[in-house]
């Protein structure tokens, strides 16, 4: 759209629009001027600042992150790790264990299968939950 045509399009859509207003009965012009005063002077009145989501938003949003920090930071202690990281060490001594054995004398397993009493005995010690 040239600037000529836009400025023809604007004088139309004004002249379009003041006769529909010129075309109003005056009861529903006041009805309409009515509405308008009642709206600006509902705009106008100032609520309490402390109602307003303008306040509350940036509050609430670092609230969010210092909460979201907490847990983060208390969520996983270092004590939780390193018992993680001992327990796969010992999985991983286990299978260099089994692993290090002769591939056809299969002696490693032997051994576990001989004493599987007190392998039992200490799994079972070393998994008991001691009493409160």
């Amino acid at each position: 759209m040239s600037e000529q045509d836009h400025q023809a399009f604007e004088k139309r859509s004004r002249e379009l629009f003041q006769e529909s207003v010129d075309g109003l009965d005056m009861r529903i012009r006041s009805r309409l001027t009515q509405a308008r005063s009642a709206a600006l002077e509902a705009a106008s009145s100032s609520r309490p600042a402390l109602l307003g989501w303008k306040v509350w938003a940036p509050a609430a949003g670092v609230s969010a992150a210092a909460i979201l920090g907490m847990v983060l930071w208390l969520g996983s202690p270092v004590q939780h790790r390193s018992a993680i990281l001992a327990d796969a060490q010992s999985s991983f001594e286990d299978l260099d264990l089994l692993a290090s054995s002769d591939e056809g004398s299969g002696d490693a397993i032997e051994m576990l299968q001989d004493d599987i009493d007190f392998y039992d005995f200490a799994d079972k010690a070393v998994n008991s939950v001691p009493p409160a």
